[in-house]
């Protein structure tokens, strides 16, 4: 088995007399917010069905003597949230260390079991894979052929994919504002704000956008009215957003991680979107040592879907 701890920068620096840090230093991961979001099923090992139910319009009518009951006055429509067995896998030989630098950071004797910022290296593993969860639940596109080195964004498809599969279909239809730029960003939004259902917009919805976009909005209202807009918490973990200018003064501006470099602006309840997963503790690692090596491995489940799929309630603009 390949190991996944890489020495081979490490083992480089040999040729002349330095002094070494203990700390380690790395980029930074934005981790899986939009779990903080959406509405999460658990216990979902293969596929869930929810049912729809939709109610016609028009149930009302003049009254006359003739019972006439109203045709397909409710229908009942599946909506399916599967969720795909996923997993990470590791390995690392502390003893390794000792072939670099590294090595200082190791206890007296040959412990096998002695891996120096093991805390630390797990630490930063699982803030990127959390970074991977978050891309895979907006941008994940499942493999028509699934494959075994796929990689979790192509496992099942994200909120973004199931957007664009919509739109083919003709269960929603896209708002023409084409890209948002400062110069008409505040507009694009007010053009797709008419598309939203009067109930929506009394009892709030979200309003979900890439963190470019959010920036591009943030510049665009502060030129406009000489003012920062309204900032507020949108959830107990700290999540920030803005207070949309229209409505009833609750819905939300959440700037997502997760969709960074695509140009689409989403307008749903967070309640419409849905994440299926097993269980919780299965973002776990589980380990075992085999003799001088140390293996670490999670395996868990992970699907998404948007329940509601209907104009009015899921408004989106024509940009990718």
């Amino acid at each position: 088995m390949n190991e996944s701890v890489d020495h081979s920068y490490a083992q480089a620096f040999q040729d002349y007399v330095r002094t070494y840090a203990e700390e380690l230093f790395t980029e930074l991961f934005y981790g899986f917010k939009t779990a903080d979001l959406v509405t999460t099923h658990e216990g979902i090992k293969g596929e869930k069905v929810f049912t729809q139910l939709e109610v016609a319009d028009n149930l009302v009518r003049r009254w006359g003597k003739t019972f006439a009951p109203v045709a397909n006055a409710v229908a009942m429509k599946p909506r399916v949230l599967k969720t795909v067995l996923n997993k990470v896998d590791l390995s690392v030989v502390p003893q390794e260390y000792e072939s670099s630098y590294l090595g200082m950071l190791r206890k007296k004797g040959q412990d096998p079991a002695d891996w120096p910022l093991a805390a630390y290296v797990m630490e930063k593993v699982m803030a990127k894979i959390k970074t991977e969860f978050e891309v895979a639940v907006w941008q994940g596109a499942e493999e028509a052929i699934p494959s075994d080195g796929d990689f979790l964004r192509q496992t099942f498809d994200g909120y973004l994919t199931i957007i664009a599969k919509a739109l083919t279909a003709g269960d929603i239809t896209a708002v023409a504002t084409g890209a948002s730029t400062t110069a008409n960003i505040i507009a694009n939004l007010r053009t797709m704000w008419a598309e939203v259902r009067s109930e929506y917009k009394e009892a709030g919805t979200d309003i979900f956008m890439s963190y470019e976009l959010y920036d591009t909005y943030r510049k665009a209202y502060k030129d406009a009215y000489k003012i920062d807009p309204a900032y507020i918490q949108i959830t107990e973990a700290g999540y920030q957003g803005i207070l949309y200018e229209l409505g009833n003064g609750n819905t939300r501006i959440i700037p997502i991680n997760g969709m960074a470099g695509s140009d689409r602006i989403v307008i749903t309840p967070r309640e419409n979107l849905a994440m299926g997963i097993d269980s919780p503790d299965d973002t776990m690692f589980n380990t075992d040592q085999d003799k001088r090596q140390i293996d670490l491995w999670m395996d868990f489940r992970m699907g998404a879907q948007i329940m509601l799929q209907k104009d009015g309630i899921l408004v989106v603009n024509d940009q990718a």
